[in-house]
């Protein structure tokens, strides 16, 4: 699911569909009902997962549950933190502010992924230490 925002995302989204799955208990109840609230909102959302109409929908839905199984809202709300904890902030925007005279080395970037280097490297016969500028 690369909407979710990545690996964090995928697996917040695998231990979710897990919890979903478990069968529904009602507190007045001892035995599980059918079908399970939320699944047919979670199957529905895994479809297409950028429609927020379908969000929403699961969303209620577990809340619903919630509202019956004491045992599911205990668990659906440690989800959460966790999710809330493990998600990225913000939307992906990065403002930087540079000012008054030189800065030396400057990067601006939100995500990288590898190593990154300032300045020439040595030259291959310069001694350790010594930079080729």
């Amino acid at each position: 699911m690369s909407g979710a925002g990545g690996a964090a995302g995928t697996q917040a989204w695998a231990s979710l569909s897990r919890l979903v799955r478990r069968p529904f208990r009602r507190a007045d109840r001892a035995q599980p009902e059918e079908p399970t609230p939320g699944l047919w909102e979670l199957e529905d959302l895994e479809g297409s997962p950028q429609d927020t109409g379908r969000a929403q929908a699961l969303a209620d839905a577990l809340r619903r549950r919630a509202a019956h199984d004491p045992d599911f809202a205990r668990s659906l709300t440690a989800w959460l933190d966790e999710a809330s904890s493990a998600a990225p902030t913000g939307a992906g925007d990065v403002h930087n502010t540079v000012s008054g005279g030189s800065q030396g080395n400057l990067l601006q970037a939100r995500d990288l992924h590898g190593p990154v280097t300032f300045g020439t490297p040595p030259a291959p016969d310069a001694p350790a230490g010594e930079r080729a500028d």
